[in-house]
Order: structure tokens, then C-alpha cells, then sequence
């Protein structure tokens, strides 16, 4: 062990090379960071050779993040009924009036083929302006059974689940896009830490002038900082005052309305939207009772209609070609619903107001609730990528004593 005048010495006579020796912990400090971020991201999917790979975090456990995401939303914040209140029969009506209008010529074509077209102009007008008139009571009363029936027919936290887990883009958009301050804290920190870090390495290489301790530091460097960082993502929730002078908020709790915001833009810009919602009835049982009970609404609209000669129209064009023109109507029904979803995506998006909803919903989850958002990204595996962290820092530890060695002369 050098005294202070021989540890002087040392450094006097390797100035520049010692310097390095922080710059170097700020490095390791800075580089392990940007790993353990992107080890939660990325891969999307699965890189390796056999079980020897990785897969980011976030997306090896989209199943279990969707589920728990979409829980929240829909279950704790949103509530489906509510969300359909909101929508207007008569203004979808509207809104879709071009498509109906544009639907009824070869719809009557097929009922009663080309009599159709020899019927007076005046005649038809006022069949399609019926229909017209009949159409919002249609939707009316396909929404009193979707809410009747929301949990068999709008699974929405199947919906939002089945999406997450298929586009995990979204997924890591998701998060990543709305925490951008923690992951800076986190690269930042990292820098700071490890050049404080290799300024003490400095000191205790000019008393001891043993390389070993260079690894070690860049092994402590890159496994304190990185679980450090993360204590100080989440702790403490409330504003706390360290030695009287030093102040810290977790960061996940200091930007909360800041990430609430973002997080609620992206559910309403890329997941509860008309178009999401409309593709996920559009598939499976779904598809299957929504149609059933769109094809129970046309029996009930043309019986409506035509009232006690239903009976005597239905005799005169068969019972088979009645179901068949009732199919068509409803097949019809499924090949408009893309156009009709497209058609409705402002109006319903501004009706719903979806992310100044969930801003509000959020406002009354407490600090378990919220925590348990966005801790799993960070907490599952967190003791792999700190470790990785450290092995990282080992390493290119071992490598600054080559340089130092070979460039500066050290021993």
C-alpha cells in the first residue's frame, strides 16, 4: 500500500492514462444501461439457437402485460356499457346513410329481380327513404342487445388482449413512448454513477497500483448502477428529503399525469378504436351471434314492414328464396362493415373520447394500481439483466487494462 506522497507520485506520473480511468466508469456506467433498455424491448421475437437466445422482455410476456393492460382499462377504468351510450343511433345512421342508400338496389333486385327496376321512381324513393327512417330503431336495438350481452359479445378485454399480444410494436410503443424521462434518468445516472465510481477507482489504483481492482470496479459499476437506477425509477412514491438537502421522487410517480396522458393517447390512437373493435366482431363466435342477431333484426324489420301480408309475400317468393334473400342481406352487411367502420372511425373516436376518459379513470387508481402498470416491465428478469449488467462491466474492465497497459505503461 502506497502512502499519499507515493500515490501522488503514481498519478504525476500517468496523468492522461489515470484520467481514463473515470472516463472509462462513465462509459461502463452508461453502456449498461442502454443494454438493460434494450433488453426490455427488444428482440420482438426470439433470437438464438436453441434455448440460447433472448427475447425482450416485454414481448416474451405480451400475453401476461396485455392481459394485466387490459384488465385495467377495461375492467378497473372503462366501462364497455358506458363507452356504447355514448354513441348515437340516429347520428351512425347518418353517417352511413350513402352506404344503406347504395345497398337497397341489389338487395331488391334480388327479392323481386327486375320488377324492381320497372317500378315507378317516386315508388322506390319511398321504399329506400323507409328504410332510411327504419334504420336508426335497427341500431337502437342492436346496441340494448350488445349491452344486454356485452360480456358474451364484446369481449373487449379479448380484444385488447388478442392485439397486444399479435402486434407487440404496439406493445412497446405502449410503454417505451410514455416513460422517455425514466429511461434518460437511467442512461444519465448510469453516466454519473460510474464516473464517480472510476474517479474512486483512480484513487485507490495510485495506493495499491493493482490492475485487478479495474475489472472489479467495472463489475460493480454496471450491477449497482443498473439495480440503483431502478430503486430510483419507483422509490420512493412521494417527494422525500435526504439529509436535509437532497429531494427524490420516483420517477414513474413524478411524471405519472406526464405517462397517463401518453398512455391514454395510445389505447384510443391504437387500440379502442372503431376499426379494432369492428375487426374483432368480424372473426370467430363473435361474428357468429352478432350476425345471428342482425339476421333475428331483418326478419323483425321486413315483418314490420309489410306487416300482415308478410305471411302472403313470404308464400309468393318461397320460403327458401325468402332465407336466402335474408342471408344476402346480412352477408352484404358483413362485406360493408370495413367501409362502415372507416366511415365512423371520427365520429365514434370523437363520441367515445377514449383517452380523456382513461386520463380520468386513471386518476383514481392508488399507487399499488398504477405501480403495477408498468413494474413487471422492469421486475421480471430484473436479476438477469442486472447481473448481465455487471458481466458487462467486468469485461470491459478487463479490457481497459489491456489498454492501459499496453498504451500507458501501467502495471
Amino acid at each position: 500500500m502506497n502512502s499519499l506522497p507515493q500515490a501522488w507520485d503514481v498519478f504525476t506520473a500517468h496523468p492522461v492514462v489515470l484520467l481514463l480511468m473515470p472516463v472509462a466508469g462513465a462509459f461502463i456506467g452508461w453502456i449498461t444501461k442502454v443494454l438493460a433498455i434494450w433488453m426490455v424491448f427488444k428482440p420482438l421475437n426470439f433470437v438464438g439457437i436453441g434455448p440460447i437466445g433472448w427475447q425482450g422482455q416485454l414481448p416474451r410476456r405480451a400475453a401476461k402485460f396485455a392481459s394485466h393492460a387490459a384488465e385495467v382499462i377495461l375492467h378497473d377504468l372503462l366501462d364497455a356499457r358506458e363507452l356504447v351510450d355514448r354513441l348515437d343511433s340516429k347520428e351512425i345512421a347518418s353517417q352511413c346513410d350513402h352506404l344503406l342508400v347504395s345497398s337497397v338496389d341489389p338487395i331488391a333486385r334480388e327479392l323481386i329481380g327486375d320488377r324492381w327496376d320497372q317500378l315507378p321512381g317516386s315508388v322506390r324513393y319511398a321504399i329506400i327513404a323507409r328504410a332510411r327512417a327504419r334504420t336508426p330503431q335497427v341500431i337502437d336495438s342492436l346496441f340494448d342487445f350488445a349491452k344486454a350481452n356485452m360480456d358474451g359479445l364484446f369481449d373487449l378485454t379479448f380484444i385488447v388482449t388478442e392485439l397486444l399480444i399479435d402486434d407487440k410494436k404496439i406493445l412497446n410503443k405502449m410503454v417505451k413512448n410514455n416513460i422517455p424521462m425514466i429511461l434518460n434518468f437511467m442512461k444519465v445516472f448510469g453516466l454519473i454513477f460510474g464516473g464517480v465510481v472510476g474517479l474512486i477507482q483512480l484513487v485507490v489504483y495510485c495506493f495499491t497500483e493493482n490492475t485487478l481492482i479495474i475489472p472489479i470496479f467495472g463489475l460493480v459499476v454496471g450491477f449497482t448502477s443498473d439495480w440503483i437506477a431502478l430503486q430510483m425509477v419507483f422509490n420512493p412514491r412521494k417527494p422525500t428529503t435526504y439529509l436535509g438537502v437532497f429531494t427524490w421522487q420516483g420517477l414513474f410517480f413524478k411524471y405519472r399525469d406526464e405517462f397517463i396522458a401518453g398512455y391514454a393517447r395510445d389505447i384510443a390512437t391504437d387500440i379502442l378504436t372503431p376499426k379494432v373493435i369492428m375487426n374483432a366482431l368480424m372473426s370467430g363466435a363473435l361474428a357468429d351471434r352478432l350476425f345471428a342477431m342482425l339476421r333475428g333484426e331483418i326478419d323483425d324489420a321486413i315483418k314490420a314492414e309489410l306487416g300482415v301480408a308478410a305471411p302472403v309475400v313470404t308464400a309468393a317468393i318461397g320460403t327458401k328464396r325468402y332465407n336466402e334473400v335474408r342471408d344476402s342481406v346480412v352477408t352484404r352487411a358483413r362485406e360493408m362493415m370495413p367501409q362502415a367502420a372507416e366511415q365512423l372511425d371520427g365520429y365514434v373516436t370523437s363520441a367515445l373520447d377514449v383517452d380523456n376518459t382513461v386520463v380520468e379513470a386513471f386518476k383514481n387508481l392508488d399507487d399499488d394500481e398504477f405501480e403495477a402498470m408498468i413494474r413487471p416491465v422492469f421486475k421480471d428478469d430484473e436479476w438477469l439483466v442486472v447481473w448481465l449488467g455487471g458481466a458487462l462491466g467486468f469485461v470491459v474492465g478487463e479490457l481497459q487494462v489491456h489498454m492501459l497497459t499496453w498504451l500507458g505503461g501501467l502495471h
